[in-house]
């Protein structure tokens, strides 16, 4: 009597039929997975935007409540009674150290950069100073990270720096700048506004990855971009009635 083997498998038709279904999980999980992990990107710049938004409206009531009693937001490197020097306030990350306090060293950086603004069409400011908060969540990138605009300059060359990551991916920044509004001016107040805004650095393919900022904001609050992605609902024009 014969002994019969009996053979276990898969046939081409399962095994191309498996390679099929494979093939679009990955086509509808991958996408999601790049859609989840620039939500929660964007959620750390969110929350940062609040925590800077609280820091310079506490600011500016703190100073409502002393001096000459008027509501005035701070202006980045700019002298002021109290404040440290200049050259230590231009000092990358000061505003992050003394505005935010906790945050993670190799994902943010800010830059302090002086008459960026144009507040000449509504105040009696040609232009105010301003900070930039850039966060780069993949740490900081080996090149050279340049500020845009008429005196644009160096603001970070981490690229000497041990362990400067080559991604320029899911950047994202956030401007800030106190400004006079026309009915400050007339009344004789300064700097009783304020200008902010969030952009995204590239698109979701890594396009348009440009490590020069030259996001601005025009005098009507509303932010501008050069490769840049505005973050639409990430915007404030403040300036009192």
């Amino acid at each position: 009597m014969k002994n019969k083997t009996s053979q276990s498998g898969f046939t081409l038709i399962e095994l191309i039929a498996v390679m099929v279904i494979l093939g679009i999980l990955a086509a509808v999980i991958v996408p999601r997975l790049t859609t989840m992990t620039r939500g929660a990107y964007e959620s750390n710049v969110r929350n940062m935007y609040g925590l800077i938004k609280n820091e310079v409206t506490a600011q500016a009531t703190k100073a409502a409540m002393s001096g000459d009693y008027l509501e005035t937001y701070p202006e980045p490197g700019a002298a002021c009674e109290g404040c440290p020097s200049l050259a230590a306030m231009q000092e990358e990350d000061y505003y992050l150290k003394t505005w935010v306090g906790d945050y993670d060293s190799d994902q943010w950086s800010s830059f302090q950069k002086d008459n960026v603004y144009d507040n000449s069409t509504e105040g009696t400011d040609a232009a105010t100073h301003a900070v930039l908060f850039m966060y780069h969540p993949h740490g900081k990138p080996g090149s050279a990270i340049t500020w845009g605009g008429g005196n644009g300059t160096t603001q970070l060359d981490p690229s000497s720096v041990g362990g400067a990551s080559a991604s320029l991916e899911d950047i994202y920044w956030i401007y800030y700048s106190p400004k006079t509004s026309p009915k400050g001016d007339d009344r004789g107040r300064e700097l009783d506004g304020y200008v902010m805004a969030a952009w995204r650095n590239g698109d979701a393919n890594g396009t348009d990855i440009d490590l020069v900022f030259n996001g601005t904001i025009g005098a009507d609050g509303e932010p501008t971009a050069g490769n840049e992605h505005i973050i639409t609902d990430l915007k404030t024009h403040y300036a009192p009635n």
